[in-house]
């Protein structure tokens, strides 16, 4: 029998499609996959209690601790263009802060590109992937969440503890039910993705745009080897930062990269 946790996730629905709730697997994003070269529909959505091989952006690893943590993938196939997925990324990152910080009662913040915050401290990182599963489809996006909700300080690595924080943390040590919290997620992330089932990206932007560094900021933006830092000239209806570096003057276009 599925623990409790695991059958009350299982009876939600997301675009009309039932969620699958697993106590462990190895990915979910990955598990998505393997489930949409099935045929699964859009709108599947697989949640782990625990994942044995999560990763983030740039391919790192995703610590969670088992049972504490809300980590789920979506599968959708936008009629918005390629280029416009990260958007997705981010519109899923703003439905867990705004239902993070409702749960909370703490103002959370969307780091571009896809992180959610509070006080400086991630508390959920989102990875958009998307792949075509045959010659001439369209690819399909999957986007997969995790999300530190019940963690203590002391259940995170030491190598992370300063960076790292939870709806726990945030809200003074209150606990959360995660099929409660998941379902608040899923409820405003369904509201949006009706946006990314039309050919214009425009809608999903405005969306996220308050999120996102207003032109005139100064950022600075690690880029694997190097860093770009100085003035956003221009936030791209795509999502993608223009920065005119301060010591080149080139204006260059970032899609993606970390926020320092």
């Amino acid at each position: 029998m599925k623990p409790e946790p695991t059958r009350a996730m299982s009876a939600q629905r997301f675009l009309g499609v039932p969620v699958e709730a697993h106590a462990h697997l190895e990915s979910t994003n990955d598990e998505v996959f393997r489930r949409a070269r099935e045929g699964a529909p859009e709108g599947l959505v697989v949640v782990a209690e625990h994942q044995t091989q999560g990763r983030g952006r740039l391919g790192r690893s995703w610590f969670d601790a088992a049972g504490r943590s809300l980590l789920f993938s979506v599968l959708l196939k936008p009629a918005v263009p390629l280029q416009s997925y990260p958007l997705l990324a981010l519109v899923l990152a703003s439905s867990v802060a705004d239902a993070g910080a409702e749960a909370a009662g703490e103002t959370l913040a969307v780091k571009w590109p896809n992180d959610v915050v509070h006080r400086g401290r991630k508390l959920c990182g989102v990875l958009a992937e998307s792949r075509s599963l045959a010659p001439g489809k369209p690819p399909v996006l999957v986007l997969g969440a995790g999300v530190n909700v019940n963690q203590l300080e002391e259940d995170f690595p030491p190598e992370i503890r300063g960076r790292a924080t939870s709806l726990r943390i945030a809200a003074g040590g209150r606990a959360f039910a995660i099929p409660e919290f998941l379902a608040a997620v899923l409820a405003r992330f369904e509201r949006d993705v009706a946006l990314a089932r039309r050919d214009d990206p425009r809608p999903l932007f405005e969306r996220v745009r308050p999120r996102l560094p207003a032109p005139g900021a100064q950022v600075r933006v690690a880029l694997g080897e190097r860093t770009v830092e100085g003035e956003v000239t221009e936030v791209t209806e795509t999502g993608a930062l223009r920065v005119r570096d301060r010591a080149s003057g080139v204006v260059e276009t970032l899609a993606a990269g970390v926020l320092e």
